[in-house]
């Protein structure tokens, strides 16, 4: 079983992301995590803090506030991020959209060029502008696949748990898997505030308790248990 785990874009809902991850990652090992915009941000991390120290990240080191096109807010935080020393072994993989080019690109991260592709996976039409990573102009990845569930497929991916932020682009086919979504009302995907990135980090914590219960968990971790005993 290769499974990886998908995040999807949202903005400050990105908080809602980690609060799931801190429930899950306790239990699980992903051979794989893709995001698109905030959730290339938070597959980043994954590999470079804790699931707990992910959590205190979004309490203390987002942006608390958020601005079109201003400077000197996100650039620094994801420059800062990029250059933590790694802690997980998996691969992080972000999706952006390149400009006058079909389809999605999908970069491996690594940390000489973390900075320059997360805040193109990020920039948001109408927020941030385009970014120009190895010669080509990008735009947020959630543009075409803001829950890239098919893309980690085609990479190979037999199991994924998605774990959704409510953003704004197409999700195709993000039904056919494990989708973890906010709950309705959690909070606005623009606002930044301390106390919008609290409410949905419980959320997240809340609902990555109930999913650890449910049926479907439990049934992806005895597969996983069977390959790894039968050395597959």
């Amino acid at each position: 079983m290769v499974l990886a785990i998908v995040f999807g874009g949202g903005g400050a809902r990105g908080a809602f992301q980690a609060g799931v991850w801190s429930a899950l990652a306790p239990l699980i090992q992903p051979q794989f995590v893709i995001g698109s915009s905030i959730g290339a941000v938070n597959a980043w991390a994954t590999t470079r803090l804790a699931p707990s120290a992910l959590c205190q990240w979004w309490l203390t080191a987002a942006p608390n506030r958020l601005l079109p096109y201003a400077k000197g807010t996100f650039a620094p935080v994801l420059a800062r991020l990029a250059q933590l020393p790694r802690r997980a072994n998996w691969p992080a993989l972000a999706v952006c959209t390149p400009l006058g080019r079909p389809g999605s690109h999908v970069v491996t991260l690594s940390a000489a060029h973390a900075a320059n592709w997360l805040a193109a996976s990020c920039a948001l039409p109408g927020w941030f502008a385009p970014v120009k990573v190895a010669g080509h102009w990008y735009i947020d990845g959630g543009v075409r696949n803001d829950l890239p569930v098919t893309i980690a497929q085609a990479l190979g991916a037999t199991a994924i748990i998605a774990i959704g932020a409510g953003g704004l682009g197409p999700t195709p086919q993000a039904e056919t898997v494990p989708n973890i979504l906010p709950p309705a009302g959690l909070g606005k995907m623009f606002d930044w505030s301390k106390k919008a990135r609290q409410k949905a980090l419980m959320a997240g914590r809340q609902a990555g308790a109930e999913w650890i219960a449910s049926t479907e968990f439990r049934r992806l971790v005895e597969i996983s248990s069977k390959r790894v005993q039968n050395g597959k």
